[in-house]
């Protein structure tokens, strides 16, 4: 764990996207997520609204990571907003992994020989998969939000992401 010396304001922007990863994972894949599942046997478009929401998330969060290499001058805001990018690309291939096999399943199981047990079954093996993946990521995030409102960096980060000459 590195402590650095840094502003108020350099933590606050270092914390901002994980803010908003924690704000996907939190609000729109636990709570959003169960009022979709409540509403499926009405109407798909929670869940279609809800992953929409969820990809322009992430899609900000590793846009904005990628222009900060760029833009960004201050290296404690470039190593957290990548780390939050890295687990942000983790998420996506998860979502995408696990929505696509789950919606195939669920959609294309009976043409594929499953019946309606066998497709419940394991469409819900792989939502349970997908939540605990989610709360072990909502728990690495707190962590990291909580190192960058006190000015530290995690040792795997800074070997990962290491400061240009500028910065040591």
């Amino acid at each position: 764990m590195t402590d650095l010396q840094t502003s108020d304001t350099e933590r606050k922007r270092a914390r901002h996207l994980h803010a908003a990863l924690l704000f996907n994972l939190v609000v729109n894949h636990i709570f959003l997520f169960l009022m979709a599942l409540t509403l499926i046997k009405m109407s798909s478009i929670p869940m279609i609204l809800m992953a929409g929401i969820s990809l322009s998330l992430l899609g900000y969060i590793l846009i904005s990571a990628q222009r900060s290499l760029t833009k960004e001058p201050v290296w404690f805001v470039r190593c957290h907003w990548q780390l939050a990018a890295k687990r942000a690309r983790l998420f996506l291939i998860l979502f995408l992994v696990l929505g696509i096999l789950s919606i195939a399943f669920f959609y294309g199981g009976h043409a594929m020989g499953f019946k309606g047990v066998a497709i419940t079954a394991f469409t819900s093996i792989l939502g349970l998969i997908f939540m605990v993946c989610v709360l072990g990521l909502v728990v690495l995030e707190f962590d990291a939000e909580h190192q960058a409102k006190d000015g530290k960096i995690p040792a795997g980060a800074v070997t990962s992401y290491p400061p240009s000459s500028e910065n040591t």
